[in-house]
């Protein structure tokens, strides 16, 4: 005897989807501290995905082969640079927090050449510990132990392996349970290969050029740790706005704040006539060859993605906006009857005139 089920078709489909979203939010939970993994894989799946279908498509070699190579050169041009300088400045993240008394030093000579009082020594030490816990937790992994960083690697590049074999079968599985028509997942597809490519080589290019200039120029005017401050460049010029100013301009203070102003002048005219010119043009640059996200998206995603995601926040987060904006325009697009007209001024102002 078949019973009978108390749901229509309709109450079995919405609890079916119910149940795959509520089961697709607990693993994503379970998977928190790996998200970055996750997002990683396809970060670099995109960046090297015209590669591989060139060579697997045009110079006809082995998929798995392909995906086996691609992964060993991202590893050695971007994975392992990556966390060498990540794991340099966190070293020197942490000595320069645990040693604050040299802060203080630099901040009692800023006093004095300045005539400000600047905050008392409580105040400086507690910004120079929160400072360094902030920075440190943009590598958390990197300042774990070695099996976190095994871990992540580990699953970055097994899904990044698969995204690439299985690239097309994927697509068209993605394409399918989109919720979105055709000319819509082409632009979120388009937005996401413009975001990583603006924010990961075109950033990542202008970082490096910049982190080169601040480096040189700080070992030419002789300010200490030239490297470590070069380092610290590559990731400030990720900032908008801000960028390497945060790093030079305090360097050219220090220089004349010791008596040697001539040198801390000199530093500041390079900062100011050099590398920030030379931010100017490599971004108009970059901008017609790699696409341009707007100043305003990228520093409004940069403060949402580096608390959530870390470093790899300098990307999600500037996304997640743009994708935010591109849905908003797509919702208007295809759903046009569902918005109430507001009647502009110069209509009102006629109505106004007529009577």
């Amino acid at each position: 005897m078949a019973h009978k089920n108390i749901y229509t078709k309709k109450q079995r489909q919405t609890l079916l989807i119910a149940s795959i979203l509520l089961l697709l939010f607990f693993i994503l939970f379970g998977l928190r501290d790996y998200l970055s993994a996750l997002f990683g894989s396809v970060i670099l799946y995109v960046l090297f995905l015209p590669m591989y279908r060139y060579l697997v498509e045009v110079k006809k070699w082995k998929p798995s082969l392909t995906s086996i190579l691609i992964i060993v050169l991202s590893f050695v041009v971007i994975v392992l640079p990556f966390l060498f300088l990540s794991v340099l400045l966190t070293d020197k993240i942490l000595y320069y927090t645990s040693h604050y008394q040299e802060i203080l030093v630099w901040v009692k000579k800023l006093e004095e050449f300045s005539g400000f009082s600047l905050k008392d020594k409580a105040t400086i030490t507690s910004i120079a510990s929160n400072l360094g816990s902030f920075l440190s937790n943009l590598f958390p992994q990197l300042v774990t132990s070695a099996l976190d960083v095994f871990i992540i690697l580990g699953l970055l590049y097994f899904v990044m392996y698969y995204l690439q074999v299985y690239n097309r079968s994927l697509h068209i599985h993605v394409y399918k349970y989109l919720p979105f028509a055709g000319p819509t997942i082409k632009a979120l597809t388009e937005e996401l290969k413009a975001s990583v490519n603006a924010n990961v080589l075109g950033l990542g290019i202008i970082s490096l050029v910049q982190a080169t200039l601040v480096g040189f120029s700080f070992w030419i005017f002789g300010v200490p740790d030239a490297i470590f401050w070069g380092l610290i460049s590559f990731f400030a010029a990720f900032i908008p706005v801000l960028g390497t100013p945060l790093v030079w301009v305090p360097g050219g203070i220090w220089l004349i704040t010791n008596n040697e102003t001539g040198k801390g002048i000199g530093l500041l005219i390079v900062g100011a006539v050099i590398i920030m010119n030379i931010d100017n043009i490599l971004r108009l640059y970059i901008a017609k060859k790699m696409g341009d996200t707007h100043p305003l998206i990228t520093i409004l995603g940069v403060i949402l993605g580096l608390p959530l995601f870390g470093i790899l926040g300098l990307v999600i987060g500037p996304l997640m906006i743009s994708y935010l904006i591109l849905l908003i325009k797509v919702y208007e697009q295809e759903y046009p009857r569902l918005h109430v007209p507001v009647p502009s001024v110069e209509t009102e102002d006629s109505e106004e005139s007529d009577e």
